[in-house]
């Protein structure tokens, strides 16, 4: 027993002494990989990328020229729901010219990973600032996928409307909950993405389905009731709200209605509504590495620079959209006290995998539109 004594700060020592040494291993471990597919990558020299069309998001995604000259960058951009098929057909085509997707969370989920054309991503994390998923929101990495291994979300911005009306027609207390829109005072005056047809819109629609205060009741009466009509052109809607045509735009894109605020039009969104909850959306912040990729080791450079702080940041400040990143600054952040999600809050977050089929929803629009013979 005494024996044991005498020799226990000895072994704790030891066990101290290899734990120190395994953790200089990894550490320099990490360092060599990095170094290894740097050099790798600036042979490939190029890193493909397919991203979203909004002019903030590319230039949010090019950023990474700036850091790494040596590897032309080269992105692809467009709509998910154009860009998901263009993939898929050029593979078929036994064409692999692609290494990463960087669009919304719908088109990876629907599209990509039921044809097979997506890696997992985390074994392409190598940075330690990128590996620490404590640094992200909720301290986890949040996916898209039921997996959680395909499509990692890096934004998570909350919702600060999902209406936008003409203010000559539309006094913003006329509407105190989504509930009053069913009002018969609005019938035929609001206008709507259709989220059948649209990914752009589903995130908004998932969280009138799945908000205990409004749900599929909710949902199908707005289908039903009030002569919504429904579009795909948020430039021509937009345009339609600014004159008149419709007072009420439901499910807009906030990038339209801020170009549209910004050239003097009389558009605004509701920023008031809140008592049936807050929703979060990854707009454009899916991230996903495409199997078999052209550049396989610049597309780990690439998709670690952009999940890193410096990546992330340069996302947030161009965008003005809410990294997950919880080690960066969101004071800076457009309307942040509104956007950015808090902690202990409870957020429908609607690219998670739980929200993720739309096909109910959809039966749901659907039939709802054929009862008001609109379908």
């Amino acid at each position: 027993m005494n024996q044991n004594r005498f020799l226990a700060p000895f072994v704790f020592l030891i066990a101290f002494a290899l734990g120190q040494e395994s953790l200089a291993a990894d550490r320099s471990n990490w360092k060599t990989e990095w170094e290894k597919t740097l050099n790798a990558a600036r042979v490939e020299a190029q890193v493909t990328v397919f991203g979203w069309s909004r002019d903030s998001h590319l230039q949010a995604l090019t950023e990474f020229q700036k850091v790494y000259p040596e590897i032309k960058l080269i992105v692809i951009s467009g709509s998910g729901s154009d860009l998901g098929p263009r993939l898929i057909a050029e593979r078929r085509a036994g064409k692999y010219l692609t290494d990463l997707f960087i669009v919304g969370a719908t088109t990876p989920v629907e599209v990509l990973l039921p044809a097979k054309a997506l890696d997992p991503i985390r074994s392409r994390l190598i940075l330690p600032e990128v590996t620490d998923e404590s640094l992200w929101f909720g301290k986890k990495f949040h996916f898209a996928d039921r997996e959680r291994e395909y499509v990692l979300l890096n934004d998570g911005t909350v919702e600060t409307s999902l209406i936008a009306y003409n203010t000559k027609l539309v006094r913003p207390e006329e509407i105190q909950s989504y509930w009053d829109l069913l009002q018969p005072k609005w019938r035929g005056k609001i206008l709507a993405y259709d989220p059948r047809k649209r990914s752009g819109a589903s995130g908004p629609i998932r969280f009138l389905y799945f908000s205990p205060k409004l749900g599929p009741k909710f949902v199908y009466r707005l289908f039903k009731e009030t002569d919504i009509t429904l579009a795909s052109d948020g430039h021509l809607m937009t345009d339609w709200l600014a004159t008149g045509k419709f007072p009420l735009f439901v499910f807009p894109a906030a990038g339209d209605i801020d170009k549209a605020k910004k050239q003097g039009l009389p558009v605004e969104e509701m920023t008031h509504l809140s008592q049936e909850g807050a929703s979060m959306h990854a707009g454009a912040g899916a991230v996903t590495v495409v199997n078999q990729p052209a550049h396989p080791n610049a597309a780990k450079v690439y998709l670690n620079w952009f999940l890193s702080r410096e990546g992330q940041m340069a996302y947030q400040r161009i965008t003005e959209r809410n990294s997950l990143r919880t080690d960066i600054p969101k004071d800076r952040l457009p309307d942040a006290v509104n956007i950015v999600p808090k902690e202990g809050v409870s957020y429908i977050f609607s690219a998670l995998p739980e929200y993720s089929d739309l096909q109910p929803i959809r039966k749901l629009i659907n039939e709802a539109l054929e009862k008001a013979g609109k379908r």
